[in-house]
């Protein structure tokens, strides 16, 4: 997947990913699989950086392995998990249905963003080359 470095800093960067014009017929990286086409603005993602790219730069970014499993599993199985748990705990309080799926909801959205403070600065993709 090709990238533009946006800004570079302790030992990360911002990369804009971006697809060629021969990717519009046929999508051939994640981003473009994901619906962006050479005509929609970029994607800016956080990257590792062990090269040392400056911003500007073009490099090569890859995921690193099993990433989309783990970016997974903590997406959408963690917060399931703390969902049922939570039904579970206000369930067996005593509560009803309704006040049941509330609480659940209440933690669940804690999850979310506890999740998003915690994994702020955390990513899957690192810089391969530079071009």
């Amino acid at each position: 997947m090709n990238a533009r470095v946006v800004k570079s800093y302790k030992g990360k960067a911002e990369i804009q990913l971006f697809c060629k014009d021969a990717s519009s017929e046929s999508a051939h990286c994640g981003a473009c699989s994901m619906g962006q086409k050479p005509a929609q603005k970029p994607e800016i993602v956080l990257a590792e950086n062990p090269l040392g790219a400056k911003a500007g730069d073009i490099v090569d970014c890859e995921l690193k392995e099993y990433g989309e499993i783990k970016a997974a599993t903590i997406l959408f199985i963690v917060p399931l998990v703390v969902f049922m748990t939570a039904l579970g705990i206000a369930g067996s309080m005593g509560y009803e249905l309704t006040q049941s799926f509330i609480f659940g909801v209440l933690v669940l959205a804690a999850t979310f963003l506890g999740l998003q403070q915690l994994l702020k600065n955390k990513t899957y993709y690192y810089i391969a080359g530079i071009k």
